[in-house]
């Protein structure tokens, strides 16, 4: 398998100079050439694999040019080895023909980690075979952070500087990245906002003093291929245990358009899903592409639900390049324009997207109503992400339709919202991560200047 850019003005690269590539030269994103085509009989021959089994049936041919078929399994095992769940993931029924995909039974207790320890595995390996010290940079408002520090520091090949808006994080989501006492992982708070942060990690990939170096950088964000790719995984898995349901319906609480897209690639795979259901918190800028076509920049609100406190969803790029028949010249010069000049879906492509993506948005107020509602009912708390991916499945799917809401974090990572919902209740710690809250925090506070940022990664790196 060989990969272009979205922009197409990059070189044609195979699977590990995506991996540890980062954005491509030309500023655009890596996209597999095809993708890997399945049968019905072909899935439902897979139901009663591993996870990890699955993830290789599904994955491999990504990778196959590169990596032997028996190694990359083993990459897998050990990637989902640290998992509190067997299935890596658990499906729990909140309602009739309504379930939520559990998808943080992983170390940092959120989605992330499916993708990023795989992330990590991949990296480890393709530093050993090439004799390379790789460098990962990150942008995070939450729990990429946390994840890709999970995922690569106990890598002696691997370091990882990860921005996150300095006091717009939780206090669980911050510890669990300036806690590790780690000597390969760097914290770096940025007194700017999430968009700011990518922002800065972006221009690091298109910077010439980054590139020419012994040192190989890669992004730890959703802009890696590899994360897109893995997360596709999981939607293959919940079809199985729930063969017989008919065509699905995802929710997925989204901000970077990551999560979404893997859903995306999992249909273009050959999964019969019917509908995917954006959901956003305030911060609406997905919700008002699929609603009024409208994809434009807005302005950040910092709410309850902080992993989706973006304005920029950098991953619609890819769905735009297959909106656009992957017509890259297209594309960029759209691209170029964007965010002075906002982005339509094409005329020709509105019904087949508006019939696939729906969308809804949800404030605080009504985060909050949710998590009360769902705990009342069921006694299940869910956290305020996944709280709008129930709403919005509430709202928009047919009672007698099957809908799966992604689970996307332990409740416990957001015990601020919790307790606003249910003020007597205090969400419980999983063993594991409560010496998180026990050690001294070791992380640099910057100001949001690209120079001095730029100075202190590479003092560091080099």
């Amino acid at each position: 398998m060989l990969y272009n850019s979205t922009r197409g003005e990059s070189p044609i690269v195979p699977f590990s100079e995506v991996l540890l590539g980062g954005l491509a030269p030309d500023g655009g994103l890596y996209m597999p050439q095809t993708f890997p085509k399945f049968s019905i009989e072909e899935i439902e021959s897979w139901s009663n694999l591993p996870f990890h089994e699955l993830a290789s049936k599904i994955l491999y041919t990504y990778v196959e040019s590169e990596i032997d078929e028996s190694i990359f399994l083993k990459l897998l095992e050990e990637a989902y080895s640290s998992f509190d769940e067997e299935d890596v993931v658990k499906l729990k029924e909140i309602e009739e023909n309504h379930w939520v995909l559990e998808l943080f039974h992983g170390p940092t207790l959120a989605f992330k980690d499916i993708a990023m320890q795989l992330l990590g595995a991949l990296l480890n390996h393709f530093a050993k075979e090439k004799g390379e010290k790789i460098v990962v940079l990150g942008a995070t408002s939450g729990d990429t952070g946390a994840a890709a520090i999970s995922a690569c520091a106990r890598h002696e090949n691997v370091e990882v500087y990860i921005l996150y808006p300095h006091e717009k994080v939780t206090e669980f989501q911050r510890k669990q990245m300036t806690t590790t006492q780690s000597k390969n992982v760097y914290p770096l708070a940025i007194e700017t906002d999430f968009d700011g942060c990518q922002n800065i990690v972006k221009k690091m990939f298109l910077d010439e003093d980054f590139k020419h170096t012994k040192v190989r950088f890669i992004a730890a964000n959703s802009i890696n291929w590899a994360r897109c790719m893995t997360q596709s995984v999981y939607f293959f898995w919940s079809y199985l245990r729930l063969k017989g349901k008919g065509d699905l319906t995802f929710s997925i609480p989204s901000g970077n358009f990551g999560h979404a897209y893997a859903g995306w690639t999992a249909k273009e795979m050959g999964l019969p899903i019917k509908r995917l259901i954006i959901a956003t918190n305030e911060n609406d800028v997905l919700h008002q592409t699929f609603s009024n076509n409208l994809y434009a920049k807005t302005n950040v609100v910092q709410t309850l639900a902080p992993s989706m406190d973006i304005s920029v969803a950098s991953n619609f790029e890819r769905l735009l390049y297959n909106l656009y028949d992957n017509d890259s010249s297209l594309l960029a010069k759209n691209m170029r324009a964007f965010p002075e000049k906002s982005i339509d879906i094409p005329d020709s492509k509105i019904d087949a997207v508006s019939n696939f993506f729906k969308s809804h948005c949800s404030n605080d107020q009504e985060i909050i109503k949710q998590i009360i509602n769902t705990h009342q009912n069921i006694g299940y708390l869910i956290d305020p992400h996944t709280a709008t991916g129930v709403r919005a499945s509430n709202e928009i799917s047919p009672s007698n339709e099957p809908v799966i809401t992604m689970g996307t974090a332990h409740p416990a990572k957001f015990s601020e919202a919790i307790e606003q919902a249910i003020p007597d209740y205090h969400s419980s710690l999983p063993k594991k991560v409560e010496k998180t809250f026990q050690q001294e925090e070791q992380f640099n506070i910057l100001e949001e200047n690209y120079e001095e940022i730029k100075s202190f990664v590479l003092s560091k790196a080099l």
